[in-house]
């Protein structure tokens, strides 16, 4: 037997291990009566709003939708077919809150919500060539922070008031040098991050539509007077510096919060560390409201207050005693992103099904169903991965170069499904971004035998028959059995020439866009329709949506 074999069959072996070795569901205890309470408090938030909008909810979501959707809001992925497996024949009443409490000590969750906080601190990194470079130690340093689940507070205070000078630029100083080392351009943003409001729409005028003068937004940026620098060179700050000068005039303004209260200065008291505290204090209701505000819009796709960084008068939130009820929750659980998590995961509200079941489920600021959120390009690459079994190799601290990579499967997902709205509710997805995934030198080659160790497993296994082979493929791609509707259908189309059918369906696409030729197996025709059922599931809505 030659080394091509032997690395065949062990590709084998390792698919049959993800797909069908067993992985012990790991105990934990119930969650705290905190957690419960607040939880139940959400959903009659919720149903107040259902009364008085005459909605009808959707039912509540089986395991296998809520499986994928946590897991993929936890994680940033599907889950692996053993964990579908397994959680699909749990019956412990609690296992729901069980498998969030699993995720939460998984090094997904660790990758997925830094990830996601360096795209909303520092976005300008997927945009610009610059910053590129700074976004890898600065996701680094915020997987430390949810590596030892730091406080929201916690962190925000390290970013607003962390030491700059000379050429560091790793960890929170990555986030100046985005800005350009411009104190107007980091005060817009940490008065978006942290408080939720849109000063910089006041930064040349007086707001048009909210109450923020000129005079506020400069007094705000004033803590931040005395940083200077370049985004690449060298950065300095004179901490002590309280006032700055309105750009295109003489008028100096002196630091002041913008609830209009004057800073109360110690001695050589530094600004940003003054400012700092000021906004983390959890008697700041901006900084509460906001943070929850935001952890909310993560499972949702939208926040309470929407977008989440505009809080004025001209944009009230939807449900106004929700928000309240969960900022002091936050602030009182010492702003615990776990403890927030484990009770929206664990309200009614959030283990809705998706499927709307009732017209009065269309409008979705009332939630009497799950919204659907289009996945996010790392999620589409990640999924993809877990799906076909591929081992991602990429150092997490340098993974953010690969979007610059065009040769990158990530990078060509990017460029497709790159997300340009201010919510992912309910995305639509184009003809063209569809067929260019179809056609995909990825997908074609994941969905061959001899390129796939989860494919080549599930045809090689012994155990199964037509129809496990046909489970199988749905477990890994879609994290759920296959109905006994689409089971038939797929029978029936396994029973009927299967590999010359699909053939015609290839050329049509293929003289549609010219975009790649999908090779035929060279195998039986059970094994071409099965490869063929495999890509379709990869390639269709409900593997590209979270629902």
């Amino acid at each position: 037997m030659n080394i091509k074999h032997i690395g065949w069959i062990t590709g084998i072996v390792a698919g049959i291990v993800v797909l069908f070795g067993p992985r012990p569901l790991l105990a934990s205890d119930d969650a705290p009566d905190e957690v419960a309470e607040l939880a139940v408090r959400i959903d009659r938030h919720i149903a107040a709003a259902w009364e008085t909008e005459g909605v009808v909810p959707a039912p509540l979501a089986d395991d296998a939708e809520f499986l994928r959707r946590t897991y993929l809001n936890l994680a940033g992925t599907i889950p692996p077919v053993s964990e579908v497996r397994e959680f699909l024949a749990e019956t412990a009443p609690n296992r729901r809150r069980r498998l969030v409490d699993r995720l939460l000590d998984h090094p997904g969750y660790v990758n997925h919500f830094a990830h996601s906080w360096r795209l909303l601190m520092i976005p300008e990194a997927d945009v610009d060539q610059q910053v590129r470079f700074l976004a890898p130690s600065f996701e680094g340093w915020l997987r430390d922070k949810f590596i030892d689940n730091a406080a929201y507070d916690d962190i925000a205070r390290e970013l607003i008031a962390c030491p700059i000078s000379g050429n560091e630029r790793e960890g929170p100083v990555a986030f100046y040098r985005a800005k350009n080392v411009q104190p107007e351009s980091v005060a817009s943003s940490v008065s978006r991050l942290f408080l939720g409001v849109q000063l910089d729409c006041a930064q040349c005028h007086n707001h048009p539509f909210a109450e923020w003068e000129q005079k506020e937004f400069w007094a705000f940026t004033a803590f931040f007077a005395g940083i200077e620098g370049t985004p690449l060179g060298s950065v300095s700050d004179d901490s002590t510096r309280r006032e700055i000068a309105i750009k295109g005039g003489d008028t100096v303004v002196q630091a002041r919060f913008i609830d209009k209260t004057k800073p109360k200065w110690a001695g050589q008291a530094r600004s940003r560390e003054v400012l700092a505290e000021w906004i983390t204090d959890k008697n700041n209701a901006y900084f509460a409201r906001t943070g929850a505000n935001r952890v909310w819009a993560h499972f949702f796709g939208s926040g309470i207050v929407n977008p989440p960084d505009n809080f004025d008068e001209s944009n009230p939130p939807t449900h106004p005693a929700l928000l309240d009820d969960l900022a002091v929750a936050f602030a009182a659980h010492d702003f615990d992103f776990k403890f927030l998590i484990r009770a929206i995961t664990a309200s009614e509200t959030y283990q809705r099904s998706s499927r709307q079941t009732h017209a009065s489920q269309a409008d979705q600021r009332w939630l009497g169903r799950m919204p659907v959120k289009g996945l996010s390009p790392r999620q589409i690459t990640d999924s993809l991965m877990q799906a076909t079994g591929i081992y991602q190799q990429t150092n997490l601290r340098n993974r953010a170069f690969n979007v610059g990579n065009n040769g990158s499967l990530e990078a060509q997902i990017t460029s497709l499904f790159e997300n340009q709205t201010a919510s992912n509710v309910d995305p639509q997805t184009t003809i063209l971004q569809a067929l260019a995934l179809m056609n995909s030198q990825f997908v074609t080659q994941q969905t061959q035998p001899n390129s796939n160790s989860t494919l080549a497993a599930v045809l090689q296994a012994p155990f199964l028959d037509r129809e496990g082979k046909i489970e199988a493929l749905y477990l890994a791609a879609l994290s759920r059995k296959p109905s006994d509707k689409e089971l038939s259908r797929l029978r029936t189309f396994m029973e009927s020439k299967p590999d010359e059918k699909v053939g015609i369906a290839q050329r049509v696409i293929q003289n549609v866009l010219s975009l790649g030729q999908r090779t035929t197996l060279q195998s039986s025709a059970q094994e071409k329709a099965l490869a063929d059922i495999y890509w379709a599931l990869l390639n269709s809505s409900e593997f590209l949506f979270n629902h």
